[in-house]
């Protein structure tokens, strides 16, 4: 098989270093986000980095099949990102000014504070997207696929012979 190991005892454990990697890499981009008020897509490519190494390390294989789970689970890592990004970063308290009509004669607009804009989780990371961020998506999880199936990665690690 080319040259390579492939072990059947960790291959079902593959997918758990993906999923640990896509998890670990969302949470440090949200955590960025946080921390320094950029978005910077870029680093959602080491998201895929994360993930390819997650499942080599843990899968101890280069297959096509657990290659594509780590482009999925890439994926995945973004979607985990985004969604902590929203659940961390945005405004809890949102300031609508809202004009009423009252017998004064006053025409400056009532401030009034409001608890949960009525905006849904997804509506917010739907809003933080733009199209650029469909790239990232695509080459994070690229990037993830040709990390886990790389025959000079696996070596590295697993140094056969």
């Amino acid at each position: 098989m080319n040259g390579t190991y492939t072990s059947p005892r960790h291959l079902p454990f593959a997918p758990l270093g993906g999923l640990a990697g896509a998890l670990l890499g969302g949470a440090l981009w949200a955590k960025y986000i946080q921390w320094t008020g950029l978005t910077a897509g870029w680093i959602a490519l080491a998201i895929g980095i994360f993930t390819g190494v997650g499942v080599l390390l843990v899968g101890r294989s280069r297959r096509v099949s657990i290659s594509l789970v780590a482009a999925l689970f890439a994926v995945l890592g973004i979607l985990a990102g985004k969604y902590l990004d929203v659940q961390w970063n945005a405004p809890e308290t949102i300031t609508v000014a809202i004009i009423e009509k009252q017998d004064t004669s006053s025409d400056q607009p009532k401030l009034v504070e409001r608890r949960g804009s009525g905006t849904s989780v997804w509506e917010l990371m739907r809003q933080r997207m733009e199209w650029m961020d469909l790239l990232y998506y695509v080459v994070s999880a690229y990037i993830a696929f040709r990390i886990s199936y790389s025959r000079r990665i696996y070596h590295f690690f697993f140094r056969t012979g």
